[in-house]
């Protein structure tokens, strides 16, 4: 009889698959993300978490699912998690450092590129800080998708806000969670007016003399509108506008 290099026959690694289909295959498979995965492996899901019986090419399919989701998983374990996010925070332990930080006048500040016919400039502007009211505004349609997340939709969501790398899992799964935000930003024009007059509320030329909201609303109008969506989103990441997990705002005590 042949064995493998562990010393198992193929009987014996088809009895050990029979074992796992039901412990830890079953265990690995409530925690896939469903709603993502293709017909045919939410089929072969479905088998498992019923209970139901699975040929060797349909286990072996299985196996090879979890093997590919298997590194995934092992990312959003609260152990890991708490390390990864341990390793890139900077700690302070004292008011005025982070006064310091927050009042940083640079935090404010943007360099944009503007084209005009050929000849490109150079605008240098600054942000004020924006009134709760709007910034309540700005989160409402985030807001009310990142609520319907799970635990690992968001924690995909964060990793892809701050621009790190994803897995073609995680990348798939952030596809998804941004078509909800873009469907819920159906209304275009009013969208383009709260950009609009939010830019007439926070930005201004470094040099430019006091002026007021409707003649600095009226400026904002004349720009380019993808060029408004552009600064919008980049004063939304200036002012750290996002959404953040219990697990990243709330370690646990050290």
């Amino acid at each position: 009889m042949m064995k493998d290099e562990l010393g198992l026959s193929e009987q014996e690694k088809q009895i050990i698959d029979r074992q796992q289909l039901e412990t830890r295959f079953f265990e690995e498979c409530k925690r896939l993300p469903y709603e993502y995965l293709e017909s045919e492996e939410k089929d072969l899901v479905d088998k498992c978490l019923n209970r139901e019986h699975l040929n060797s090419t349909e286990l072996t399919a299985l196996k090879e699912l979890l093997g590919r989701y298997r590194k995934f998983l092992r990312k959003y374990d609260s152990v890991e998690l708490e390390e990864s996010l341990e390793q890139n925070l900077k700690i302070i332990k004292t008011s005025d450092e982070l006064l310091r930080l927050l009042n940083d006048p640079n935090r404010f500040r943007i360099d944009m590129n503007y084209t005009i016919g050929n000849e490109t400039y150079l605008l240098k502007l600054k942000i004020k800080q924006l009134p709760d009211s709007d910034y309540i505004s700005l989160l409402d349609t985030q807001t009310r998708v990142f609520r319907e997340l799970n635990d690992t939709e968001k924690r995909v969501y964060a990793k892809a806000s701050t621009n790190q790398q994803l897995s073609p899992e995680e990348a798939k799964m952030q596809k998804h969670i941004q078509d909800k935000i873009n469907e819920r930003a159906v209304d275009y024009e009013s969208n383009a007016q709260d950009i609009t007059e939010i830019l007439a509320k926070i930005v201004d030329f470094v040099d430019d003399p006091d002026k007021t909201y409707t003649e600095k609303l009226y400026f904002w109008q004349q720009i380019d509108l993808p060029v408004r969506i552009l600064l919008f989103n980049r004063i939304k990441s200036k002012l750290n506008i996002s959404d953040k997990t219990e697990e990243e705002l709330f370690p646990p005590v050290r």
